[in-house]
């Protein structure tokens, strides 16, 4: 009889080395739970705010130091004029950095699990990813006539904050930051605290993609039934794909061409 050789991932018999290793077993990647994944997910949106609400006071000390006279009020409620657009940008860039950092310290938190494993940060492949484009490229025109068909005016563009605007700097904030931080975040770190439940996959998907479109409260009812819709498709895909960086593409795309629209339309 062979003898069994036991290693920390799987068991194999000496006497079936011949046909090769047997194939490893898959690694548990341990996650936080539901009530600990719903309160930090919390704690980390609050984080969030207060970092926003941070870079806001930053950036307008800065404008007052240059501009003692400035009137503030005025500054900060200027009809998003090019001023308080770049604060927000600086707030959008600024407060996810923050937000990541929070996110990776508590996966370090939970012993055992690495940022990159927890995440899903694996890389996907080239065909997937064009694959991917052409999807959110699609959902976005089917959007967009839906929008045109049973809406009489034009809703807020997204988008538009970024208006005069140093192009970079607008373009990393709502095509980089704002999608890395909120995928890591919903589909990132909730998916991988949820999908473990009883619900499974169900939850990770829904949850996560009803918060996220309750959180854009600056839009209209279409706009969040768009927004929620879109969760769902973001969540399927980091089902799908196994990776995060299938939601992030879908997600990069999109907010793109809301930008191009803004910018020639």
């Amino acid at each position: 009889m062979a003898e069994m050789v036991t290693g920390p991932n799987a068991s194999y018999s000496l006497g079936a080395a011949a046909d090769g290793p047997a194939p490893a077993t898959k690694r548990v990647i341990p996650a936080w739970g539901f009530w600990p994944t719903l309160g930090f997910s919390v704690l980390i949106g609050a984080v969030n705010g207060m970092a926003s609400m941070l870079a806001v006071f930053i950036a307008l000390d800065v404008a007052l130091l240059s501009d003692p006279d400035l009137n503030w009020t005025d500054y900060i409620f200027s009809e998003f004029g090019s001023e308080f657009n770049a604060v927000i940008v600086f707030s959008i860039i600024f407060s996810g950095a923050v937000s990541l950092l929070l996110i990776g310290a508590l996966i370090k938190a939970r012993h055992g699990a690495s940022i990159k494993e927890y995440l899903a940060l694996k890389p996907l492949p080239f065909r997937t990813i064009g694959q991917l484009i052409l999807l959110t490229v699609a959902l976005a025109l089917l959007s967009g006539l839906i929008d045109a068909a049973f809406r009489e005016s034009p809703g807020g563009a997204t988008g538009s904050v970024f208006q005069g605007v140093w192009p970079v700097f607008a373009w990393l904030a709502a095509v980089g930051m704002a999608p890395f931080f909120e995928e890591a975040l919903f589909r990132g770190f909730m998916f991988r605290g949820f999908s473990g439940t009883r619900y499974g996959t169900a939850l990770a998907v829904g949850l996560p993609a009803a918060w996220w479109g309750l959180l854009h409260v600056q839009y209209g009812g279409f706009d969040q039934a768009v927004i929620i819709s879109l969760g769902i498709v973001l969540g399927i895909v980091r089902w799908k794909t196994g990776s995060l960086w299938g939601p992030i593409t879908v997600h990069a795309v999109w907010n793109a061409i809301a930008m191009i629209q803004v910018s020639f339309g």
